[in-house]
């Protein structure tokens, strides 16, 4: 059998490539997929840079972490999936996937699109964990890109209130409010969205702030937008320097400032942190079949394969023109 995947041959290209689809290994599944989905913000960073900050660029290179299927073959050992089964993965953008770990049925009524978003949603998942919401506080989301989003309305069911959304853009802002947000603010101008932002929280700023856009020109913000005492999670990857008054806005005011990276939720749960990256997925699934969580209608963008090279320029160099955008590998 003959797949097709995209692979990076070189920064800011990206081509279609035919493979061969092996049979899968014991342990392992073979998924047809349907539906992929970008990350705008660490897989764009790759397909421009070649890699992390702290890696060497290499090339050629395969892109994508989140996507969805049907399986067509298991291999030895698989006893809790079977051929026809509805999956979500953490694979790369392709026609065919080869998996070992990381793969989740899809339950009836969760949409292709929604499941194709469930790594994003994991991530957003993981930040809200590290935050240890508390039932009534006040809650900023400082970027409603995907990620942001996500994170956003799992802070409302973890009890946020008032909940807050913070970007430029206005669109992504309506989005929000149609998701669960309390209110909504441009965030162009640092004094007047922290003063606007006190004016609605109990303190003299928001219990939590989520900062999700990854982009360390931000962090200043996100401390004055906490209360004294208040905290700050990391949830997007700042890649660069970071500059601010230490001393005033976190030293001072004692806010914590909390990272959350993903990868590193446990696979194995424990007695005092039971919430593995299994757990945790299952339980996302869960809530987009009962109907509390979506992605689906962030998805302003549905490509066919051959569109690639277009859909990453667009993300890369507008990326106001786009929210969440997924590769259809159906026909």
């Amino acid at each position: 059998m003959i797949g097709r995947r995209f692979i990076c041959p070189e920064r800011r290209r990206i081509d279609i490539e035919e493979f061969d689809v092996a049979s899968p290994q014991a342990g392992q599944v073979l998924i047809e997929q349907a539906l992929t989905a970008v990350s705008t913000g660490t897989e764009i960073y790759g397909w421009l840079h070649g890699g992390e900050p702290s890696q060497q660029p290499h090339f050629p290179r395969t892109t994508g972490y989140c996507s969805t299927g049907t399986i067509l073959e298991v291999g030895a050992g698989v006893t809790d999936l079977r051929p026809g089964d509805r999956v979500a993965a953490q694979g790369n953008h392709a026609s065919h996937l080869l998996s070992a770990a990381n793969v989740h049925p899809v339950p009836d009524g969760v949409s292709w699109e929604d499941a194709a978003y469930l790594t994003m949603a994991a991530i957003a998942m993981h930040g809200v964990r590290r935050a240890k919401i508390e039932l009534g506080e006040g809650v900023v989301v400082l970027g409603l890109g995907v990620v942001g989003q996500l994170a956003l309305s799992l802070a409302q069911l973890a009890g946020a209130l008032p909940l807050i959304g913070l970007d430029l853009d206005v669109e992504r802002r309506s989005l929000a409010q149609r998701r669960g947000a309390d209110r909504v603010l441009d965030s162009a101008d640092t004094d007047a969205t922290v003063a606007a932002v006190q004016q609605v929280c109990a303190g003299d700023g928001a219990d939590l702030v989520i900062e999700a856009t990854g982009k360390p020109a931000v962090y200043p913000m996100a401390a004055r937008l906490a209360r004294t005492g208040g905290r700050v999670v990391a949830l997007g990857s700042p890649r660069g320097t970071v500059e601010m008054d230490f001393l005033r806005d976190i030293h001072l005011r004692e806010v914590d400032l909390i990272g959350a990276i993903q990868p590193v939720t446990p696979e194995a749960d424990h007695i005092y942190y039971p919430w593995t990256k299994d757990r945790d997925r299952r339980l996302l699934l869960q809530l987009m079949s009962r109907g509390r969580l979506t992605a689906s209608n962030l998805i302003t963008h549905r490509a066919q394969p051959q569109e690639c090279q277009n859909i990453y320029e667009m993300l890369a160099d507008r990326p106001q023109e786009a929210l969440g955008v997924v590769f259809d590998w159906s026909e």
